[in-house]
């Protein structure tokens, strides 16, 4: 089939028209005539996937890896930087209007497009390691990932030899590689327990590196390293394998910074707080911290954050935010949400439309989840909203909202 491309669509994609009916193509640019295979098709819509552009748009580049089209981890290669900043921006904007917001968008850029992850999560298929295919349950096999950091690409290589060699694809599901400086771990999702004879790749990595199994959600320490440790912010922070951390050091440095210089109030509640690094960067800046976490091991690593650094105006709670929130007094407070991709529970929603706060600075890196919670907090305006382009290259941001009392 052939259509010239008028939109893009919510996940970035191209977007025509064939006969009436919408057609969504990845990896093409507003003004192309374009021609491409049919892989979904029902009565109102068609999903394509390019099989040639006839007519080029002048925004088109030459994608830096070899994967992409294929790999479903990037999505803008075929564009610059600057062209995917402003179609993410437009995107934001489009979702927002559908929360009443009218107002402009401040675009935070990734000081590196390229080589910034600083964690990967792989699949092990027959052919190999490497990520699932758009929209697919294919694995497409890569010997490198140019948006990980150079660390990640040469542990991949070798961990790639490791299970063709051992003949492992039937008992490795999957991989995460992390680093921080010279330091890494890795860890192997397996069907089976102590099949594995890790000495091998670990031998090659080096005794920076260290080596853990996970099996039926029980995680292991085999060999080497047992966390990773970095100074940032002026803090001293430890990161196990199972840790969460941001995968772009560089963005969160200014989410993080753009979070704090927004909280004007004395006293400030963090919920869904993680491994409590925001919640201790507040207590840092003078602030009276009550933090939320339900997760039990990111729990106990905000606490020994907390107690490593020595903060004394941090009180960590773990439990369920829409249980632990309506017991927390909140009236005239900063009230912070970094929730899941699929956002907020109702109970949550509903404690912070009624409690009273100063100001609720919401974090999300999903829109669709971001604009329902949006409208349901029906005492607040959206007043600010920041992207900061957390996942560059690909179809993914960040974005940081500040909402206002209604009446002010």
């Amino acid at each position: 089939m052939i259509t010239k491309i008028e939109d893009y669509g919510y996940d970035g994609e191209g977007v025509g028209k064939v006969n009436g009916k919408v057609c969504f193509v990845p990896f093409t640019i507003i003004g192309e005539k374009i021609a491409f295979d049919v892989v979904k098709e029902n009565s109102t819509f068609i999903k394509g996937k390019l099989s040639k552009v006839i007519e080029k748009a002048s925004e088109r580049s030459l994608p830096r890896c070899e994967y992409f089209g294929r790999c479903g981890g990037c999505a803008y290669q075929h564009l610059s930087y600057e062209n995917e900043l402003d179609i993410k921006k437009t995107l934001l904007l489009r979702q927002l209007k559908k929360a009443g917001f009218a107002g402009q968008i401040e675009v935070i850029a990734s000081p590196q497009e390229y080589n910034y992850r600083n964690k990967v999560r792989l699949f092990v298929g027959h052919d190999g390691v490497g990520y699932k295919e758009r929209e697919s349950s294919n694995i497409c096999s890569i010997s490198h990932c140019e948006i990980a950091e150079s660390m990640i690409s040469s542990a991949l290589s070798y961990t790639n030899e490791y299970i063709k060699n051992n003949k492992l694809q039937n008992i490795i599901d999957s991989i995460v590689i992390r680093c921080e400086g010279e330091n890494g771990l890795i860890n192997f999702f397996v069907k089976k327990e102590n099949v594995c004879n890790y000495q091998g790749i670990y031998l090659v990595l080096g005794e920076n590196w260290g080596i853990f199994e996970t099996c039926k959600d029980k995680t292991y320490h085999k060999l080497g390293i047992k966390e990773l440790q970095t100074s940032e912010f002026g803090l001293k922070l430890e990161y196990n394998v199972c840790s969460f951390h941001q995968v772009n050091r560089y963005i969160e440095k200014l989410l993080y910074q753009k979070v704090i210089e927004s909280v004007s109030e004395i006293s400030v509640v963090n919920c869904y707080s993680g491994a409590g690094l925001l919640s201790v960067l507040l207590a840092k800046a003078g602030k009276n911290v009550e933090a939320i976490e339900l997760g039990e091991t990111e729990h106990r690593e905000a606490e020994r954050l907390k107690d490593k650094n020595n903060i004394k105006n941090l009180k960590n709670y773990q439990g369920d935010c829409q249980i632990v929130l309506p017991k927390l007094d909140c009236k005239d407070k900063t009230i912070i949400v970094d929730p899941p991709r699929n956002g907020m529970s109702k109970g949550v929603s509903t404690t912070l439309n009624e409690c009273g706060a100063r100001q609720i600075i919401y974090i999300s890196c999903n829109s669709a989840s971001l604009v329902r919670d949006i409208n349901l907090l029906k005492n607040y305006k959206l007043k600010k909203v920041y992207l900061f382009d957390m996942f560059a290259r690909t179809g993914e941001y960040e974005c940081l909202c500040l909402l206002s009392p209604i009446n002010d």
